[in-house]
């Protein structure tokens, strides 16, 4: 397992035809892309808008 992980988490092929592992390292792969996609909103989110009861 941790040999898979390594191979999808620096870009290496993975140079093995089990199912198994072949489906662990897509899922992997498939993961870290979706994060790349996801934008990551990072400090205070500036919003005026006061929530009623709230003073």
């Amino acid at each position: 397992m941790h040999r898979i992980y390594l191979a999808a988490t620096m870009g290496y092929g993975l140079g093995s035809d089990d199912p198994e592992e072949l489906a662990y390292y897509n899922r992997l792969r498939k993961e870290m892309d979706d994060m790349k996609k996801d934008s990551i909103k990072k400090g205070i989110p500036l919003t005026w808008d006061i929530p009623e009861g709230i003073e």
